[in-house]
């Protein structure tokens, strides 16, 4: 299982420096809840490998303060998708299927066009309409 889960190119490390210094906690967004959010650019991810990319989601998922996590990968000028999870209060596959995903209730995604800030602006948006589980 390393080689395939737990293996990563040096190259990896770099990307990962460059999204996790601009990742942003935000601890009013998702119903007071907490957000974590992390933007790949294209330039981020120049040769790496889609599971090294999306291993981001992972990482930044643990920070104690966010109920959500989400990253954003460009795919082009203005196409992103979007990755979201959930720790288990914050139903994210409403807030992925009003930006034209889906998923399940604590793991989500969708695609998007317009630039980054727009689409995090309505995927907070979203999530303070999302339902909450267990309640």
């Amino acid at each position: 299982a390393r080689p395939l889960l737990d293996s990563h190119p040096f190259d990896w490390l770099r990307m990962l420096s460059a999204v996790l210094g601009r990742t942003v906690l935000d601890s009013a967004a998702a119903q007071g809840l907490g957000l974590v959010h992390a933007t790949i650019t294209a330039e981020d991810v120049a040769d790496l490998r889609r599971e090294d990319v999306d291993s981001v989601i992972n990482i930044i998922r643990g920070t104690r303060e966010a109920e959500v996590a989400a990253v954003l990968r460009q795919l082009g000028a203005d196409r992103w998708s979007g990755s979201l999870r959930a720790i288990g209060r914050v139903d994210v596959s409403a807030a992925a299927r009003a930006l034209g995903g889906g998923g399940h209730r604590l793991a989500a995604g969708f695609t998007a066009n317009g630039s980054a800030e727009d689409i995090l602006a309505r995927l907070r948006r979203e999530l303070d309409r999302a339902p909450l589980l267990g309640e």
